[in-house]
């Protein structure tokens, strides 16, 4: 059984005190002089916990010291990552993200690893790179039309900066009083991690956990301006629940968030109210977007694969990408990730949006056709270049070295160092730093 550990909050130390269950008997110990045939064991008689022992409660205390612990980096010269901040002579500055932002982020459910990158070392916070400054132009153009002419895809090679692009654009969007919709790991809506259940009405499988989430998140993050919208006509929802003309339309959201029977379909009401409403500008963000093209990981009863448009998840985010579906104010924006070997773009993406790439296709090699469909629609390619430029390169090295990550004085020897073994890859970068320090404290 593993021991449970916490941890108390000592200036300076740190401390923590272990429980597990008590598996032996104790030693038996000497009675005391005097006293008649001494009793040990779990006989003994309990010791006070202050004294230092368990208190027959079968935990111990370990305290561990140390005098090293630093402060954390001080980041509070630097810029705010702001629309405000987003101009020409900031590109290559690092900046950090506002703590309100960040925190809906975190919401949105990040990756570990994108999380724990940005809250370690002095809080949140990355370069404004000049794609930054013009998907923000971008979005700020789109504030009026149609999410029909305004649907971008993030692209470019692995460690490109394409995933930390799209936060700085939901950061943007949410500054901006726009409805933003963020849903950095859209692997989940097709790795076979959540329940489905085949619905004969809509012919596709039921994701309602995948539903609760998007609406939950859409919630927690807009509610304000929920609030501000009204339903225009009843929303009929199963299992007789109806949510009535002129409530709030975070009403909807709420009530499809709460139960598992109507979260699907409540999520689809709240999407088509969305669709119609002009107060603000919606922003759909997805992250992980090679995954709605590609064979899913579920299976019907009888080991069929599953592809993602029949999936109620998937389905829905493809209406949008693909334009049938549309928000009559805003954008979407997806980004195709290239850091899991198992989920590359496939051939009907690398088709559809002509992507680059070593994988030869052929007349031979077989197309989905609804894939190469969804992939064709128009998508707006944003290329993401393999290096950052040179005063991009600079701000990044700032950044890792004001986060404590590089040597103690910023040498020029160790930044050519790390610029010429990356070609100027943001990716590379990192992962080259990790590799000199490793190096130095071997």
């Amino acid at each position: 059984m593993r021991p449970i550990i916490r941890f108390s909050s000592t200036p300076l130390s740190r401390g923590i005190s272990t429980s597990a269950p008590v598996l032996a008997v104790a030693k038996p110990k000497k009675a005391a002089a005097g006293s008649k045939g001494g009793k040990q064991g779990f006989n003994q008689k309990k010791k006070d916990a202050a004294s230092g022992g368990s208190g027959g409660s079968g935990q111990a205390t370990i305290a561990l010291k140390f005098s090293m612990s630093g402060q954390p980096p001080d980041l509070s010269d630097l810029k705010r990552l702001q629309p405000s901040n987003y101009k020409s002579e900031n590109v290559g500055k690092p900046a950090t993200f506002n703590k309100q932002s960040f925190d809906k982020l975190k919401s949105f459910g990040l990756s570990k690893k994108v999380e724990r990158e940005l809250s370690s070392n002095g809080g949140p916070a990355s370069v404004i790179r000049q794609l930054t400054i013009d998907i923000s132009k971008q979005l700020d153009g789109d504030k009026g039309k149609s999410s029909k002419d305004a649907r971008y895809v993030l692209t470019g090679e692995r460690g490109s900066g394409k995933s930390m692009l799209l936060l700085q654009s939901v950061a943007c969007a949410l500054e901006s009083g726009w409805i933003v919709l963020f849903n950095p790991k859209a692997t989940e809506w097709t790795n076979s991690s959540s329940h489905y259940i085949y619905d004969s009405q809509t012919q596709t499988f039921n994701q309602w956990q995948a539903s609760q989430q998007l609406l939950s998140t859409l919630l927690s993050n807009n509610k304000d301006k929920l609030d501000a919208i009204k339903l225009s006509s009843n929303a009929n929802l199963p299992q007789g629940k109806t949510v009535e003309k002129g409530a709030k339309l975070s009403e909807l959201v709420s009530a499809g968030s709460k139960d598992d029977r109507i979260a699907t379909q409540a999520l689809d009401a709240v999407m088509g109210v969305l669709e119609k409403q002009t107060q603000y500008p919606v922003l759909w963000a997805i992250d992980e977007a090679q995954t709605l093209f590609t064979t899913s990981k579920y299976r019907t009863p009888d080991y069929t694969p599953i592809e993602p448009y029949h999936l109620s998840a998937p389905r829905l985010a493809l209406d949008f990408v693909s334009g049938r579906r549309s928000f009559a104010k805003g954008s979407i924006l997806t980004s195709l990730s290239l850091s899991d070997p198992t989920n590359l773009p496939s051939p009907s993406l690398i088709q559809g949006l002509s992507l680059k790439s070593t994988q030869p296709i052929t007349p031979y090699t077989k197309l989905d056709p609804y894939h190469l469909s969804h992939a064709s629609s128009n998508l707006k390619k944003l290329e993401v270049p393999y290096k950052m430029s040179n005063v991009e390169v600079s701000g990044l090295y700032e950044l890792l070295f004001k986060k404590g990550l590089t040597a103690e004085n910023q040498s020029d020897g160790l930044f050519m160092e790390l610029k010429s073994g990356s070609a100027g890859n943001p990716g590379e970068v990192k992962r080259g730093l990790s590799r000199l320090r490793g190096s130095l404290t071997a």
